[in-house]
This record gives structure tokens, sequence and C-alpha cells, in this order.
């Protein structure tokens, strides 16, 4: 019983947090208990916008007014990131496995000289905001499925309902319909839309039947 009353303020708690740092719209969200969300240098809870029915257990942060779109019924697994300078845009359906990472710029610029005077900063300091590297937005469509360990690195575009094979490193836009895999990532097959869905499932044969 205290267990369940410890879970559920701290619940309450996650909840008030990303009300505080998003735009929530609609309901029956999901905020896991590790989940977590930050807005800083300049951004605000305008910058992020969480739609209806999306489950989040991993990472939203927003620097420098980057936008972060959650598009309905979509997920982001546990330990996985959404790092955003510029523009992530995600579209409905689509999930996001484990322990991936998703970044819209290059966290730090790659001159050497740059380099070497960021490390002379403090920990906070303005050198190393994400704003000052190169950054780009990123797009990922409809009902797609982001595997594990995947990373997904800027200026990417993904098309509707392909898929990100787990522990791929996506460095170029990929079709709709198809899966990637590798690093970098590379299609593996297309024209997985034309595949027979399963119909061992009850609950999903009743809903191709209300489609009807």
């Amino acid at each position: 019983m205290i267990q369940k009353i410890i879970n559920y303020l701290k619940q309450k708690r996650k909840k008030g947090q990303f009300y505080k740092c998003a735009t929530i719209l609609g309901g029956k969200h999901i905020f896991g208990l590790r989940a977590g969300i930050s807005i800083s240098c300049g951004s605000t809870k305008q910058d992020i916008i969480i739609e209806d029915n999306v489950w989040i257990y991993g990472n939203l942060v927003s620097q420098n007014q980057g936008k972060i779109h959650m598009g309905k019924y979509t997920k982001i697994g546990l330990g996985s990131k959404i790092l955003s300078v510029n523009s992530v845009f995600i579209d409905d359906y689509t999930a996001i496995a484990d322990n991936t990472t998703i970044c819209d710029n290059n966290n730090h610029p790659i001159n050497p000289d740059y380099r070497k005077y960021m490390r002379t900063t403090s920990e906070f300091d303005n050198a190393r905001m994400w704003i000052h590297s190169d950054n780009a937005p990123i797009v990922i469509g409809k009902n797609c499925w982001i595997g594990t360990n995947v990373r997904i690195q800027k200026g990417v575009t993904i098309g509707d309902n392909s898929v990100i094979a787990a522990c791929s490193v996506v460095t170029k836009s990929v079709p709709s319909n198809c899966i990637v895999a590798g690093n970098p990532a590379k299609i593996v097959k297309t024209d997985i839309d034309k595949i027979p869905a399963p119909i061992s499932c009850k609950g999903y044969n009743e809903y191709v039947k209300s489609k009807r």
C-alpha cells in the first residue's frame, strides 16, 4: 500500500513536470517514472507539442527554441532521447524503442580550435550549447518503427510505414514502406506495405472487419 502511494505521488509529480515544460493536447498520456523533459536557452513549453495518446518513457530536450512534435499514438521508449535545437517532427502512430537517440544537431562544432576552447569553459557555458553546431530538421513519418539502439542524424526524413532495424545509424533519408539496417543504414527490404498481415490476432481481424 505504501509503495502504491509513493508511486502515485511520483507519477503525479512527473505529469506536472511535463505539463510545465510542454504543450499537452488531448488525453490518455503515459509519462514513465524514468521519463524526463528539459527546456533551456530560450525554449518554452510551446516548443514541445505532445498530442493525444502519447507514451513517453524516454527524454525530450529542447534548447534555443528547438521544436519537438510527437503526433497522436506515438511512443518513445526507456533510455531514448530526442535532442532538438532545430526541429524534430514525429508523425502519428510512430513507435521509438529503447535506448535510441534522435538528434537534429552535431552537439558541438567540429572545428578543432573551437573544441579546444570548449574544454576550458564551465559545464553550462554558452560555448557548449547546441546552437553553435551544424543542425537540420528531422522528420519521421506516420506509423514508423524505430528499433532499439538506433541513432538518427540531423537532416534525415523517414517515410511513412518504414522500419529502422536495431542498432542502425541513419545518416540519409529513408523512403516510405521499406526496412533499413546497418551503419550507415541501407535499404534491405522494400514494399513492406504489400506483405500480408498475420491473421492469428483476433483483435486485428475484428479491426479489419470494422474498416470494411
